[in-house]
């Protein structure tokens, strides 16, 4: 049943439907944990963001899907969700712009009555030599990695239920081994650790960031506790674990 003053089906074309309309379906009671609770997953049109989004609604919860470009990918996203038989909204918003971000969590809380847990994962990569950087790459890396979450961290913690839950994406990169012309990314993750109690801090994921990874790829899994190269389903379990006490 779509809860808004229409009824619509899921497009073909992905512009047409993008717009924040929360398709339901019946889905079977099962005893997950999550069952009933609403979540929001920034960054969620691709990779570990897209992960945790599919992997909540798994178990149950009702899923706000957030992209600010990546369209054919968040709506391959809703699509998976949606064949699963779960409550999925999607909003475009730019964590970057913190009025965005506040209409984010406000329409999100409109269309369920409420959030229970916020998952910060938009981000974006910046390799460059101390030297070397100027003051459009750092507040584009800073502008998203840090002042982004924090904001999307604030929104959160207005808008939870009691008992909710907040994650932020930090990196291994900002404390646990050093990355050639990687400080202002690693700087970035690291004011993360700082601020909030529940970070995540993945290390070299396979299948993201390919165009810059070369840096450390091949090295990075001897930072990890596995000792391996990650998949974004790897590290979207670890932060499904972070919300067993949203239930």
């Amino acid at each position: 049943m779509l809860q808004r003053c229409c009824r619509l089906r899921l497009l073909n074309s992905v512009s047409k439907y993008l717009k924040g309309y929360l398709y339901s379906t019946s889905a079977p009671h099962s005893p997950n944990r999550l069952d009933g609770k609403a979540a929001l997953v920034t960054g969620s049109g691709c990779g570990i963001g897209a992960a945790t989004a599919v992997e909540l609604g798994r178990l149950g919860a009702r899923v706000v899907v957030n992209y600010a470009n990546s369209v054919e990918s968040a709506a391959k996203t809703v699509n998976e969700i949606q064949n699963l038989g779960l409550d999925v909204v999607v909003f475009k918003a730019d964590v970057r712009q913190v009025p965005q971000t506040v209409k984010l969590f406000d329409d999100a809380v409109k269309v369920f009555g409420g959030l229970d847990i916020g998952c910060s994962n938009s981000g974006v990569v910046g390799f460059g030599h101390l030297g070397d950087v100027t003051e459009e790459e750092f507040d584009h890396v800073f502008s998203l990695d840090t002042r982004g979450q924090f904001f999307v961290a604030r929104e959160a913690y207005r808008h939870l239920n009691e008992g909710g839950r907040i994650s932020l994406m930090s990196s291994n990169t900002a404390k646990d081994f050093t990355v050639p012309n990687h400080s202002l990314y690693s700087g970035s993750k690291g004011a993360i650790d700082s601020f909030v109690l529940n970070t995540v801090a993945p290390g070299t994921v396979a299948d993201m960031f390919h165009d810059v990874s070369q840096h450390y790829i091949l090295n990075g899994e001897n930072y990890t506790a596995e000792e391996r190269q990650q998949e974004a389903e790897w590290v979207n379990d670890k932060i499904i674990t972070l919300y067993g006490g949203a239930a």
